[in-house]
């Protein structure tokens, strides 16, 4: 979400740059697919898939073992009996938890909705709790929430906007579901708090978050040595005359595997090669190098089925645990002169498959993976969008309302906050382990997740 203007245009400068750097097709591809891409708009897809499912880039003859399906023997469905806390939404493919499964009316955690919201983000990614109160629908659109403490005292949007900014951190919904998810604390609030808002000219709109303009997939805060686990974003307003400002997510780990398959030149390129990561403005000066896509340790991980493709580079099959790629905040790249080519190709292959595009026929097996695998929702007041931030890369469509709409109707304004991985983490362990399934294996996080029982 957070992507600053001065990265922005620094990306810009670095994809226009790629083409000039090769004179090999790919890096013509290169310039292509990703020339402007940061600094234009994100992509526009017709094809428009409302559905994360986990299966985005699994071989022909199963998924690799560390990558978790809800056929797996991780669906656990016999540890939560009763259907009433969540429900599988058929227009978008996720789990949703009421909010008022998780949080009780005197703000006790509830632990069966706690598990529910837990168990479906780290399977599949992403979640979506469902009528969270503090948010506000047009009076003719009726009330989005069937918790009565605060929807009915609100009447109108400025006055839900007045008693967002002063309310306490403890009291907002998304801090409450958040603190319950990682044990009572959020993370990473250094740089814009404990919890933002998301909207049009927040802070100045010294980030690009802050604009109309449009995401293309990312990760937040990969200049961190532990950037954040989960990422919460509730929607407070939507208004009717906004036109686009759709959220997208797509499966990283997916992708990445799925690259790992059709170019796998180009997965060991980007796994072994460090990208720089910055963050760098008036109070901020943060720089990370690591590779884009993270492996499991040797031996660590790996599928005892393999094919051809993914086992003739040096990191055969093993597990990928994160990919980082946020191409706003990427600095120099520090590689030896023969390998900078090499990395421009793949990381060129990578963007493609990520954001997809008319590239004029070239590559079009990567570029398809996008069209076909990003998932899309215009979020509607009171859904909080729960999302694993070291695997689902998030954006989301450029928008725009017509002059003279009201203030109600042209709002579109998010709540969010973070929380750490190894908290969130312990929370799902503990309720695995009071419902005696100690033993389960965490799949698609990290190393150190599959539990020895």
């Amino acid at each position: 979400t957070m992507l600053s203007s001065r990265s922005y245009l620094h990306a810009r400068v670095c994809l226009h740059g790629l083409a000039a750097r090769s004179s090999s097709s790919k890096a013509s591809h290169a310039g292509r697919c990703c020339r402007g891409r940061y600094y234009h708009s994100a992509p526009s897809h017709e094809s428009r898939h409302g559905e994360v499912r986990p299966l985005h880039a699994v071989r022909n003859d199963g998924p690799p073992l560390w990558y978790s399906t809800p056929e797996s023997k991780t669906d656990l469905r016999s540890l939560y009996p009763d259907e009433g806390t969540a429900k599988h939404d058929e227009s978008d493919g996720l789990i949703h938890v009421d909010y008022n499964c998780i949080i009780g009316d005197d703000g006790e955690t509830l632990q069966e909705g706690l598990f529910r919201l837990l168990h479906s983000v780290f399977r599949d990614g992403a979640a979506i709790v469902s009528t969270t109160p503090f948010s506000y629908q047009h009076r003719s659109e009726g009330s989005t929430s069937n918790n009565n403490n605060y929807n009915n005292t609100i009447k109108d949007a400025p006055q839900l906007i007045r008693a967002l900014e002063t309310m306490s951190e403890d009291d907002l919904p998304v801090s409450k579901v958040a603190k319950a998810m990682s044990g009572g604390s959020l993370s990473h609030g250094s740089l814009y708090g404990k919890t933002f808002h998301v909207r049009v000219g927040e802070r100045d709109g010294n980030n690009i978050a802050y604009t109309s303009a449009p995401l293309a997939p990312h990760m937040d805060m990969a200049y961190y040595e532990s950037p954040p686990g989960m990422q919460l974003l509730h929607c407070v307003s939507m208004g009717r005359a906004v036109v686009g400002g759709e959220s997208t997510l797509i499966d990283g780990m997916a992708a990445a595997h799925r690259l790992r398959e059709l170019r796998p030149e180009s997965f060991e390129t980007l796994a072994r090669c460090p990208a720089t990561f910055v963050k760098q403005r008036d109070g901020a000066g943060m720089t990370y190098r690591r590779p884009h896509v993270g492996l499991s340790k040797e031996g660590v991980g790996s599928s005892e089925t393999t094919t051809t493709t993914t086992t003739t580079t040096a990191t055969g099959d093993r597990e990928i645990h994160a990919v980082y790629w946020s191409p706003p905040f990427e600095g120099p790249v520090c590689l030896p002169p023969e390998k900078v080519d090499r990395y421009y190709e793949a990381y060129a292959d990578f963007e493609c498959l990520l954001n997809g595009g008319d590239n004029g026929g070239v590559d079009g097996d990567l570029c398809r993976y996008a069209r076909e695998y990003t998932w899309e929702r215009k979020l509607r007041p009171g859904d909080m969008l729960v999302f694993n931030n070291q695997r689902m890369l998030h954006g989301r469509r450029g928008f725009s309302t017509p002059e003279g709409a009201s203030f109600e109707d042209a709002q579109r304004h998010l709540v969010g906050c973070y929380t750490n991985m190894d908290d969130t983490l312990n929370s799902y362990r503990v309720l695995l382990r009071e419902k005696g399934a100690a033993s389960t294996s965490i799949l698609n996080v990290g190393n150190g997740t599959n539990i020895v029982p």
